[in-house]
């Protein structure tokens, strides 16, 4: 009797995480690239946020893990470049910077962070956007 609960368990644990897998596949991650602001040295930090929105039964306020890697990446050689891992539904401005070398900034590299399938192209002659201006930051 013991081997038969277990097994019930088990098959409404797989089912109830097939559910919450479904209804977070609903959510649509996609990263921002906000501005950036240059330095007399001729380094630059750039501002990035992020929206998530989740739609049929996903909750409300839900959160989406997405590790940094294939699905959470810089296009650089330092992949991991202090974005999120965890990201909450809303729209979500200034979440991080990121610096950018004397050398990015001069050789104009073309920047990419992608999460899943979506991309944000950093722009060096991007000072500010209808969320944030990056002159005014300190």
């Amino acid at each position: 009797m013991i081997i038969g609960s277990l097994a019930i368990l088990a098959a409404s644990l797989a089912g109830a995480q097939e559910g919450s897998d479904e209804r977070m596949s609903s959510c649509i991650a996609e990263p921002i690239f906000h501005c950036v602001r240059h330095f007399e040295g001729g380094n630059a930090i750039g501002y990035f946020g992020y929206t998530l929105q989740c739609s049929g039964e996903a909750d409300p306020a839900s959160e989406l893990y997405i590790d940094i890697g294939d699905d959470n990446r810089f296009s650089t050689d330092r992949i991991d470049r202090g974005q999120p891992k965890v990201f909450v539904s809303g729209e979500h401005v200034d979440e991080f910077s990121v610096e950018f070398s004397l050398e990015e900034v001069k050789a104009g590299s073309i920047i990419k962070w992608t999460v899943l399938d979506k991309t944000a192209t950093v722009d060096f002659t991007k000072t500010k956007d209808g969320s944030l201006d990056c002159s005014d930051l300190q």
